[in-house]
């Protein structure tokens, strides 16, 4: 009995091509027709399939062009795991699994930076310390400034792996939180965390970095619950 290909079996196929090496960076796959004669399907399946690599950032599809193989960055890959796991950070359990990665993930960063951090990728987290002190009333920029700041520490070992979980969950993490009632006061003393955190990295004192971090970091979190809290209790009084 024949066994008839899907798009993902297509698509996988292809990928295989790409990581093995058969095709490479700027290459075109095969025609449409050649594809159709290949697997023994129609056009449909085979457009299928070219979908399917398109959202896994492995084929370039201009209108009116043969589709191209790209390299796809591991923030275009991480970016498309995160879209499919976005759905499981919708409640409370979900970001609080996340807050405990990122608190594993940050504290580690802040450990290694106090031993290994230059002096230039010191001076980026003090930049970004300077652009959020100048935006402390506006909470749009100071996300922002926060979240350079963070990613700055996350770029210390050299690792695009930590670049990019810091890229795809923590800053949509950050940027997706409500905006404090006490905007200024908190962002202040969120700085002034940030400021501790780097001091504590130039003393060359890791436990110190790592309190402070631990501190910085659970306390916002629980200022998030507060604040859930507070919109559960005012909907049951209406």
């Amino acid at each position: 009995m024949t066994t008839v290909l899907t798009a993902s079996d297509i698509a996988k196929a292809l990928a295989a091509d790409v990581h093995e090496g058969e095709l490479r960076a700027g290459d075109m796959f095969q025609s449409e027709r050649e594809l159709c004669m290949r697997f023994g399907v129609g056009r449909t399946v085979v457009r299928e399939a070219m979908t399917i690599l398109q959202g896994m950032k492995l084929v370039d599809h201009s209108k009116g062009k043969r589709p191209r193989v790209v390299s796809p960055t591991l923030t275009q890959v991480m970016d498309s795991a995160s879209e499919a796991a976005q759905f499981f950070f919708l409640d409370n359990e979900g970001k609080a699994h996340l807050e405990q990665a990122r608190l594993f993930l940050e504290t580690s960063m802040v450990r290694y930076a106090v031993v290994h951090a230059t002096n230039a990728q010191i001076a980026k987290m003090v930049s970004a310390i300077e652009e959020a002190d100048a935006v402390l009333a506006d909470g749009e920029a100071f996300r922002d400034a926060d979240s350079r700041f963070h990613r700055a520490l996350t770029e210390v070992p050299g690792n695009p792996i930590f670049v990019a979980l810091h890229d795809t969950f923590v800053e949509r993490l950050m940027k997706n939180r409500p905006v404090k009632d006490d905007v200024e006061s908190h962002n202040r003393r969120s700085n002034n965390e940030h400021k501790e955190v780097v001091s504590a990295i130039l003393s060359k004192d890791s436990d110190k970095a790592v309190e402070v971090m631990t501190r910085h970091l659970t306390r916002n979190y629980g200022v998030y619950f507060q604040q859930a809290l507070g919109r559960v209790g005012a909907l049951k009084a209406n």
